[in-house]
């Protein structure tokens, strides 16, 4: 387990719940086998032989992929453009690096022009929706490092206390300060009965449990995703 250390490691059924992408779709987007073209890149997990597994940074490049799909952008581009900015930028992961906004964005649009699609023809031509909706859509609830790589998310807008964070839980959500998985306190107000008990149970403040539990309610009703 020590080659996985502080990656996060996810079925494509725990992304699908935290970031909207259905765990089908994921499976033919990354998994060699579920992909006619091959997959858009292979994920951290996979190149360490974990098979059917995502890291922290996957996840939130499927995130970057599927706000690109849902303004019509279609795959074939996002590969190229994958490619072209791995190239540029000489790293992984580019469409969650902050340096999109600058030296990757030409070559982005630019891939996007010359794919001829009239609906991306169109994004291109309006280029303020890149930069200002697309981008900080990309970038929403992120922390970065100084090298430029994620080291936090936070998933709830509403909420900044809990985070997805790499180096804890294997990167499942968890509630601030203590740290505990949001699952595990939700879970433990069901079977205690109240989050008193729960928040006694774990020793942790009631206040924490509460927020785990209102979390994990709105994330399995899809409050969340958009």
């Amino acid at each position: 387990m020590t080659a996985y250390t502080n990656i996060g490691l996810y079925s494509p059924k725990q992304a699908e719940r935290l970031i909207g992408v259905e765990a089908e779709k994921i499976r033919r987007w990354l998994m060699p086998a579920r992909s006619s073209k091959g997959p858009l890149w292979e994920p951290e997990p996979q190149a360490l032989g974990a098979e059917d597994t995502l890291s922290f940074k996957d996840l939130l490049e499927l995130r970057a992929v599927a706000k690109f799909r849902s303004h019509n952008v279609s795959l074939s581009v996002i590969r190229e453009a994958l490619h072209e900015l791995s190239e540029l930028l000489q790293r992984d992961y580019p469409l969650i690096n902050p340096q999109l906004c600058t030296d990757g964005q030409k070559v982005f649009l630019k891939a996007l022009e010359e794919s001829g699609e009239t609906t991306v023809i169109d994004l291109v031509k309006r280029q303020n929706a890149f930069e200002d909706v697309i981008v900080p859509s990309l970038r929403a609830g992120i922390e970065f490092d100084a090298k430029g790589d994620p080291v936090r998310w936070h998933p709830d807008p509403e909420d900044p206390s809990i985070v997805v964070d790499p180096r804890f839980a294997f990167g499942k959500p968890i509630v601030l300060p203590s740290h505990m998985p949001t699952a595990t306190l939700a879970q433990a107000a069901e079977v205690e009965g109240s989050a008193a008990d729960a928040a006694r149970a774990y020793d942790v403040p009631q206040e924490e449990v509460e927020r785990a539990v209102t979390f994990e309610k709105r994330i399995s009703a899809g409050a969340l995703l958009h």
